[in-house]
C-alpha cells in the first residue's frame, strides 16, 4: 500500500471511529436534586459508563438544582421535547397515573421491613403503569418522611392547629390532612425553608436525609421518630427518545440505570439513619411518639384513606391490594412472634 492509500485508509479508519459520537442520541434530564447531592454524581456516572459502553452512540446530559424549573415545568419541556426525563415523585403524576401514589398514602406502613415486603409484590404492577403514559422508569427509591418542628411533637393532639406544610398539588396529602383535622400551607419545596424560619409552617414532615440535603434542619429544633408516609421519588424518561436507540444501546442504558436505583434502594435505611444522627448531631431534639399514637393515627387513615380510594383520588383495587400485602406481613410477622 503505498502513502496516498494509507493516508486515506487511516482517514477512513478515524472518521469509523467518530461517527457513532456525532450521530449521538442526546437524552436530557432535569431535576431539582442539587448538583452536589449523591444522586447527581451516581447518575453522571452511570452516564459516563452508558456513553463508553455505547462507544459515544447515548449520551446522557443533567440539569441539576431546578434549574429548568418545577417538576410540572419538567413534563411541560418533556411533552414539548425539550427535554426527556427527570425525577418525580407520585403525586406529580395524581391525575394520569393515581394508582402510583398508594405507596405514599399517610400511616400505611409501620416499618421498613414490612414497605419492602409490599414493594416486591407490586413495582412491577406499577412501574408497568407508566408504559401508557409513554414513560419508563428505572425501579422506585424512597425513605419515610418525619416530623420536623420546632415544638416537640409527641402526640395527635400536639399535630392539632399547627401550620403544616403541604406540597403543592399533592392532593392526597391535602385530603390526609382535612381528615386529621390539620392546617396545611401549600407552599413549593423551594419555599420551605424561608416558611420555617419565619413562622408560617409549624410542621414539615419529609425524609431526614432531605431535610439534611435542603438545609431544612437548620429551622427546626425537634423531629420526631415516626414514620409518617413513604416518600417515593423515580427517574421516567419519555419512549420516544428510547426508541430512537438500538435494542443493545437501549439495553445499556436500563441496565446501568438500574443498577444506580437498585444501589440507592437497598441503602435507603441506612442512609436515613445516618441523616438522623446527623440531625442529632446537629442539636436537632429527638421525640419519642407516645405509646399507641402510631396506632392511632394507623386507625384514623385506615377509614380516611379507603375513602379517598372510593372517591376517586386512587384506584380502590389498587389499595385493596396494598391492604391486602399489609396484613399479609402483619400475620407472618405475629405468627413468628408466637
Amino acid at each position: 500500500m503505498n502513502f496516498r492509500n494509507l493516508t486515506v485508509a487511516l482517514f477512513l479508519v478515524a472518521v469509523a471511529m467518530v461517527a457513532p459520537a456525532a450521530n449521538a442520541v442526546d437524552i436530557k434530564i432535569a431535576t431539582m436534586v442539587p448538583n452536589q447531592s449523591q444522586w447527581m454524581q451516581d447518575m453522571r456516572a452511570a452516564g459516563k459508563v452508558i456513553e463508553s459502553r455505547t462507544d459515544g452512540r447515548v449520551r446522557l446530559k443533567f440539569y441539576g438544582g431546578g434549574t429548568q424549573g418545577t417538576e410540572d415545568k419538567i413534563l411541560q419541556k418533556i411533552k414539548i421535547g425539550q427535554l426527556h426525563g427527570g425525577t418525580f415523585a407520585p403525586t406529580d403524576f395524581m391525575k394520569q397515573y393515581g394508582a402510583v401514589n398508594v405507596y405514599g398514602l399517610p400511616f400505611v406502613f409501620s416499618s421498613w421491613d414490612e414497605m419492602r415486603y409490599v414493594r416486591e409484590q407490586m413495582d412491577t404492577e406499577l412501574e408497568e403503569g407508566f408504559k401508557k403514559l409513554n414513560f419508563v422508569t428505572f425501579g422506585f427509591v424512597g425513605s419515610f418522611s418525619m416530623v420536623l418542628s420546632n415544638e416537640p411533637i409527641s402526640t395527635y393532639e400536639d399535630m392539632k392547629g399547627k401550620r403544616v406544610w403541604l406540597p403543592q398539588g399533592d392532593e392526597i396529602s391535602y385530603e390526609a390532612m382535612k381528615r386529621l383535622q390539620l392546617s396545611p400551607v401549600a407552599l413549593p419545596v423551594t419555599d420551605v425553608l424561608t416558611g420555617l424560619q419565619t413562622g408560617l409552617l409549624d410542621i414539615a414532615a419529609i425524609p431526614p436525609e432531605v431535610a439534611v440535603a435542603l438545609q431544612w434542619h437548620t429551622r427546626v429544633r425537634y423531629f420526631t421518630d415516626m414514620p409518617i408516609l413513604y416518600a417515593m421519588s423515580f427517574l421516567a424518561i419519555n419512549k420516544r427518545i428510547l426508541d430512537k436507540l438500538s435494542d443493545q444501546d437501549r439495553a445499556v442504558v436500563d441496565q446501568e440505570l438500574r443498577k444506580v436505583y437498585t444501589r440507592i434502594n437497598a441503602n435507603a435505611e441506612a442512609d436515613s439513619q445516618n441523616a438522623v444522627e446527623a440531625l442529632e448531631k446537629n442539636g436537632i431534639q429527638r421525640v419519642e411518639p407516645e405509646a399507641g399514637q402510631l396506632e392511632e393515627l394507623q386507625g384514623i387513615m385506615t377509614v380516611a384513606n379507603r375513602e379517598m380510594a372510593e372517591e376517586g383520588v386512587f384506584p380502590l383495587a389498587v389499595f385493596e391490594e396494598l391492604e391486602r400485602h399489609v396484613s399479609e406481613y402483619r400475620n407472618k410477622q405475629a405468627s413468628v412472634s408466637h
